[in-house]
């Protein structure tokens, strides 16, 4: 299957550039050059954690969030969201389940650390998750300590290098008539079929404002009931990674309807992105548009491999000596086309 193979690998390497491009984690472009130059992040640790707070990336509350910490902001999720994503494609959830781990579960039916330890072995950092005991709880006399190795990952750029909490939150929900209400529903956690809205259309991950981080290894996640007061002393853009893996920027003062539709993974409503979102692209409204297009198609291979353990046969594949359809017949009701 060669011919499907290579498109696979141009799909899949255009979404890493997707995920680097722009400022990137690791890169910043000269306009009038178009050289890149390294950041302090890939920097050593030591040479990062010496290196004092960049004033741009400091956002006071109210204030309008500025391209360049967006950009930053931006790295950082996408790392995240592809740890994400890698443990729904081991484990088929979002969270390990109760049915295979009870022992990670507490007896209200919520997880003992959170779910950004158990990301830990997909940002590359399998020794420091190998020092958690996941069947105690994340303030234990084994676990607290470990809070003092907060990866970058979980770190906004204008955090302290030695701080032990995190602003990149998750709202929890619940289930109700076997739907959930979030992403992160207490007890059983979630999976791509559970997400109907579709996946770039639910938010999964969210930014807050400094006072309303909490220690990273600590589980749990914001209220639903009123999403837009859980923001705290956010600046007026919102930055959310959404189930996708893509990353948007919101406008703060949206109302706690609009925020509930954008959290919830299954209510059926339909979203007008225009009012709601502040556009920080460095794309053209055509790449923007294209990028987009190869993403819902890279979902779409995802989510037929989810359900049927293999990617769909490519154009050369022979059914009785004849040319079968093409692989992107067999996707189309993997893109609402069924």
């Amino acid at each position: 299957m060669p011919a499907f193979r290579s498109t696979v690998f141009a799909l899949g390497a255009i979404l890493v550039i997707s995920i680097t491009s722009g400022c990137q984690k690791s890169q910043t472009t000269d306009p009038q050059t178009d050289q890149v130059s390294a950041t302090a992040e890939e920097k050593s640790p030591a040479a990062s954690e010496e290196k004092s707070i960049d004033p741009k990336m400091v956002i006071k509350p109210g204030e309008p969030m500025t391209a360049e910490r967006y950009q930053a902001v931006k790295a950082r999720l996408k790392e995240i969201g592809l740890a994400l994503h890698n443990f729904h494609e081991k484990k088929r959830f979002f969270l390990p389940t109760p049915e295979e781990h009870p022992e990670y579960y507490d007896e209200n039916g919520r997880l003992k650390v959170s779910w950004r330890v158990h990301i830990l072995p997909f940002l590359d950092q399998m020794e420091l998750y190998e020092q958690f005991k996941l069947d105690e709880a994340w303030d234990s006399p084994h676990n607290a300590p470990l809070a003092k190795k907060m990866p970058d990952a979980f770190r906004s750029p204008d955090s302290p290098a030695g701080s032990d909490k995190t602003r990149f939150r998750v709202f929890e929900g619940q289930w109700k008539d076997k739907s959930p209400t979030t992403i992160f529903p207490a007890g059983n956690p979630v999976s791509m079929r559970n997400i109907t809205d579709g996946t770039s259309n639910t938010v999964m991950v969210v930014e807050v404002g400094p006072d309303k981080a909490v220690e990273w290894t600590k589980p749990g996640g914001l209220n639903l009931d009123q999403p837009k007061e859980e923001f705290g002393t956010a600046a007026r853009g919102i930055p959310v990674l959404m189930g996708d893996g893509s990353t948007r920027c919101f406008k703060r003062d949206i109302d706690n309807a609009t925020w509930t539709a954008l959290i919830g993974p299954d209510d059926r409503t339909v979203i007008n992105w225009r009012d709601i979102e502040i556009n920080h692209s460095t794309l053209s409204p055509k790449q923007s548009q294209i990028l987009n297009h190869l993403k819902q198609i890279a979902v779409a291979l995802f989510n037929y491999h989810d359900t049927f353990q293999r990617f769909p046969p490519a154009d050369k594949h022979l059914v009785d000596g004849k040319s079968n359809l093409s692989w992107r017949v067999h996707l189309l009701p993997f893109l609402d086309q069924k």
